[in-house]
């Protein structure tokens, strides 16, 4: 085999429905495109179900529960169906077969007797037995023509259940494919694939074809290796370390992966990328992570031991412990557990950047959560983000505490994304308001992050957050600080404790704040006006009218971004007008001397967001002051310096509110450049009147 991996593909069909009904399968299902994973195998379909990587001496173990991996070697969940009829002898819980990798072949064997069938291309096996690349490895017991008999008259009379299989519509396939694998599960083996991208996939394909009909090739087939010997007349670029650095530069980032297969030099250039860009997922959480597939962590040590990926998400699942709250079952959750022990404890991982999450339903979901973040290179890790889910009473905090031998010494970036799942912390059968319970693990554990330079709050659900404030203490090395949910006054009390001035403030909508919190703030952006050089602020409305925001000039200030709070009530809220350092009116030579990019709005919102058509007018009133300016011959005011300009795409559009005064816009910012402004100047009556840039 020539050391190539192998893997198992299971039978799926084209035309998955959406729902579990049997009346959609058969009358309401329309196919859906194929997935880029899925594999065309004589004529059926199939998709993964584990890889099986060639190392000499490895053994891999197919079954239901598993014991350890001294045992097992790489475990592969697989729940054996209907085995309270298989009259299994020795025990319906025990291991089906094993696979191992010995003389570069790979053998497979039986670990049960009696009432188990493991088979190879439909033959019973009894001892080892060599498996090759195209054979079908079957687990079960088939059902009996008696059993699919009974089974294909328990259709309702008026719906005939085709004999053909070749002749099945799309739901009697699916239904007969529902029905066999309830007795026994069918594996195509074969060698491993990588899932490119459709466009080199089309290439190869051509490629294929070419070769069928030139009388010059030599009879090979046209495999991943052969690609880089084809290079001189083929789809791959010069093979020069510069131009590949340069075309995966534009590429996206799953292309990236993709084309690494190509050649040496294209796997080396894009190994380099990813290290950059790359997020290794060890992600075991319901919804996103296979649970079939076992061998994750095991893979990527194997294939990436030369070039690890520096930056990681582990997101470690609730166990069953708990019958009404978990994602994974007890034997599950021991393999993911098992392998995180033995995976992080070859202590050969250099991590800089660290997603920590998943959910914590039990006392044990979290003592195991702290085992695996101790077990984590901490004294590398320059960015983390701790995204934990409390669910059920674990929000109290009753019990928990933050160990203080944590210790994050070269912590630059923190980012704080919790959430409680269930909101009825206190008991009471209502949402809670406070988390002020969680204090016991809060302290410790922001204790351990005190020295950051950049803090991030993405948390959705406010109770934390005002706990957060409640006990945070003064970040002395704060530099940036996001706070992207809404801005209660606590956060601002939060904000007001910083000492050190800030070069980026990035703050969410203003919740319902009065005249006092308004001049508050204002105070606030005056204290790091000197110093900030990046600003998103989101501009609410206040609760008395005639209330005012005075901005103070920013001399250093290069990125500002200003929203509109699209929830109003006209009873009770009012328009916060603006102004600049005292004045009505902006001046950006005087107030933003230095901005290089603006953006003004947001776009795409989403649908669940009521708001105004026009929200935006106000925004674009005050920081387009169009007609106003100060350089006299022209009567706009000119901003030199800003080189990026973002407005929603509704407003710039030809029914747009600010379509009609394009022309005037670029000539407001002559060094901006977008297609909707260059088309303005194309068409201004005068395009050759431009303003130089600086």
């Amino acid at each position: 085999m020539a050391n190539f991996d192998g893997e198992l593909l299971s039978r799926t069909f084209r035309g998955v429905p959406y729902c579990f009904c049997r009346t959609c399968c058969m009358f309401g299902g329309l196919p859906r495109e194929l997935p880029s994973f899925i594999r065309q195998v004589g004529g059926k379909l199939w998709k993964p179900f584990a890889i099986l990587p060639n190392i000499e001496g490895q053994k891999f173990t197919i079954g239901e529960t598993f014991s350890s991996r001294e045992e097992h070697g790489e475990f592969i969940f697989w729940k054996r169906p209907m085995k309270e009829k298989l009259n299994i002898t020795t025990g319906g819980n025990l291991p089906v077969c094993e696979i191992t990798c010995a003389e570069d072949k790979y053998w497979v064997a039986p670990l049960l007797s009696g009432g188990e069938v493991v088979a190879v291309n439909d033959v019973e096996i009894q001892d080892r037995t060599e498996l090759k690349f195209g054979d079908y490895l079957s687990l079960g017991v088939p059902a009996t023509p008696e059993e699919l008999e009974n089974w294909k008259h328990s259709f309702p009379p008026f719906i005939r259940f085709p004999d053909n299989e070749d002749e099945m519509p799309g739901w009697a396939k699916l239904e007969l494919d529902a029905f066999e694998s309830t007795h026994r599960l069918v594996l195509l083996f074969q060698r491993r694939e990588y899932d490119f991208d459709s466009f080199w996939r089309r290439e190869l394909e051509q490629r294929k074809e070419e070769k069928k009909t030139s009388k010059n090739e030599t009879d090979v087939d046209l495999n991943l290796e052969h690609v880089e010997k084809k290079k001189e007349t083929g789809f791959s670029p010069p093979l020069d370390d510069l131009v590949v650095s340069l075309i995966l530069s534009y590429l996206p980032f799953d292309d990236v992966k993709n084309v690494r297969f190509l050649s040496k030099v294209w796997n080396r250039e894009a190994l380099r990328l990813m290290k950059k860009k790359g997020l290794v997922k060890f992600d075991f959480s319901l919804g996103y992570k296979k649970l079939d597939d076992s061998t994750k962590l095991f893979r990527y040590n194997h294939e990436m031991q030369e070039n690890p990926i520096p930056h990681w998400r582990i997101a470690i699942p609730c166990i069953g412990l708990n019958e009404y709250v978990h994602e994974i079952r007890p034997a599950q959750g021991e393999k993911v557990i098992a392998d995180f022990h033995r995976f992080l404890g070859l202590k050969t991982h250099n991590v800089t950047s660290l997603d920590f999450g998943g959910k914590i339903a039990s006392k044990f979901d979290y003592d195991e959560q702290i085992r695996i973040l101790e077990m984590c290179p901490i004294q590398t890790i320059q960015n983390f983000e701790l995204g934990w889910t409390w669910i059920q009473d674990e929000a109290s905090g009753q019990g928990y505490r933050f160990p203080s031998r944590i210790k994050f010494t070269n912590l630059e970036t923190f980012v704080l994304s919790m959430d409680v799942g269930h909101y009825d912390i206190e008991g009471d059968g209502g949402p809670s308001r406070d988390c002020s319970s969680l204090t016991p693990w809060f302290s410790p554990f922001l204790h351990a992050v005190k020295g950051v330079r950049v803090l991030i709050l993405k948390c959705t659900f406010s109770a934390l957050l005002e706990t957060f404030y409640d006990l945070a203490k003064p970040f002395r090395n704060l530099e940036e600080i996001t706070i992207q949910r809404n801005i209660t006054p606590k956060g601002l009390k939060f904000l007001n404790k910083l000492k050190k001035p800030l070069t980026k403030m990035n703050i969410g909508r203003f919740e319902h704040w009065k005249k006092p919190q308004y001049l508050g703030f204002g105070r606030l952006l005056r204290k790091h006006s000197q110093t900030l050089t990046s600003l998103k602020i989101t501009l609410g409305n206040c609760v008395k009218s005639n209330t005012n925001l005075n901005l103070p000039s920013f001399p250093s200030l290069k990125e500002l971004h200003v929203a509109k709070d699209s929830w109003s009530d006209q009873d009770e809220t009012f328009p916060l007008k603006v102004s600049f350092d005292g004045d009505d009116g902006i001046s950006y030579a005087k107030h933003f001397s230095s901005l290089v990019s603006l953006k003004l709005g947001e776009d795409n919102r989403g649908f669940l967001v009521r708001s105004n058509e026009n929200e935006n007018d106000d925004l674009y009133h005050t920081f387009l002051p169009l007609g106003d300016g100060e350089d006299g011959n022209t009567g706009f005011q000119v901003c030199k310096t800003l080189r990026r300009l973002d407005l929603p795409t509704k407003a710039t559009l030809e029914s747009g509110s600010l379509f009609a005064r394009a022309g005037e816009i670029a000539r407001m910012f002559p060094n901006v450049h977008n297609p909707w402004i260059d088309k303005a100047r194309e068409s201004s009556e005068n395009p050759t009147e431009q303003v130089s840039s600086n």
